[in-house]
């Protein structure tokens, strides 16, 4: 599957690839045998028919109509790919000034490289206490504190237990109550500076840092890094 991708400086050592980069347009398909090589056989078939039993030359009209009709189809082929690749081409340009910039998404996964994380519980109005619970990439819950219930940005700092979880992808969900119990959970919307875009089979992707994968139509907010 033909790949294209834009990527931070900051991802690896390996070279970046360019802006729309790809393995490059073909020149458009042609025939087996061209229009012109076609006109060839057919002369020389000409040349050495039975003059005894000269072939119909309706037949020949048809075989030229025919081969005509494939070449044309060929080449629309090729101008139709040569299209559909400048088209997938700028739908990854259109999200070139995202690199390094902060996401703010839903489905509560980030990236803890040991500095405090962002993240944005959506609220519950009927609540009156909510929770912050924190799954490390097992699914084990390592944290759960009280948080605010509205949609102001809180961070977690990292600290289970009283220790610092090693770096890694953590999920980030909410709990909401009330005075009867618990209403509803949650994930939460959390923060990730962008190292790259991808195109695979026409789809862009933004891969943030923790190689989260994130659709660019679920991105809510775009901030500057900090």
């Amino acid at each position: 599957m033909e790949t294209q991708a834009i990527a931070s400086q900051q991802s690896s050592g390996n070279a970046t690839p360019a802006l729309g980069a790809s393995k490059g347009t073909a020149d458009a398909p042609s025939a087996g045998v061209d229009f012109q090589n076609f006109l060839t056989l057919l002369t020389a078939q000409l040349r050495n028919q039975d003059p005894l039993s000269p072939a119909d030359s309706t037949e020949f009209v048809a075989q030229l109509a025919s081969f005509s009709s494939v070449e044309q189809l060929v080449r629309a082929n090729g101008q139709l790919e040569t299209i559909a690749s400048a088209i997938t081409g700028d739908s990854i340009d259109q999200f070139a000034d995202w690199i390094g910039r902060s996401a703010e998404a839903p489905g509560g996964s980030v990236y803890f490289s040991g500095e405090p994380v962002r993240f944005r519980l959506s609220g519950e109005p009927g609540a009156t206490r909510a929770e912050t619970i924190i799954f490390d990439p097992s699914g084990s819950e390592v944290a759960r504190f009280d948080a605010s219930i509205g949609r102001q940005v809180q961070t977690w700092d990292g600290q289970a237990g009283g220790n610092a979880v090693e770096n890694g992808v953590y999920k980030i969900t909410a709990a909401y109550y009330n005075d009867e119990g618990l209403i509803r959970t949650d994930t939460a919307n959390t923060f990730g500076v962008v190292n790259e875009i991808r195109l695979d089979g026409g789809a862009a992707a933004l891969r943030l840092e923790g190689d989260i994968e994130v659709d660019p139509s679920d991105v809510v907010a775009l901030l500057a890094a900090l």
